[in-house]
């Protein structure tokens, strides 16, 4: 296999683990919108009226280019072939 290849497949699981990180920082910081959320409106975790907090869905939103990009990452190392070692918890990976 070209060397050429190797080092594109590695820049690809690079890639993926760089945006798994992101959608967990995403989800973090989600995570501390919807606590305030919470607050606001003096519920819990459990209380469906947090779902329906607009900055909370708005943090929501906003995880989608991530969780997407993080998708098709994962898919294009599977596509990559053998020997592309990628991170087993990909978001979409049906490993996690």
């Amino acid at each position: 296999m070209s060397g050429g290849l190797e080092r594109a497949r590695g820049h690809l699981a690079a890639a993926g683990a760089e945006l798994e990180a992101a959608c967990r920082a995403w989800g973090l910081w989600a995570d501390e919108v919807r606590e305030r959320a919470e607050q606001r409106l003096g519920t819990g975790p459990a209380d469906p009226r947090v779902c329906r907090d607009l900055e909370y869905a708005r943090a929501l939103d906003a995880g989608r280019p991530f969780l997407e990009a993080a998708r098709v990452a994962a898919e294009a190392l599977r596509a990559a072939g053998p020997g592309c070692a990628g991170p087993e918890t990909a978001i979409g990976s049906p490993h996690s």
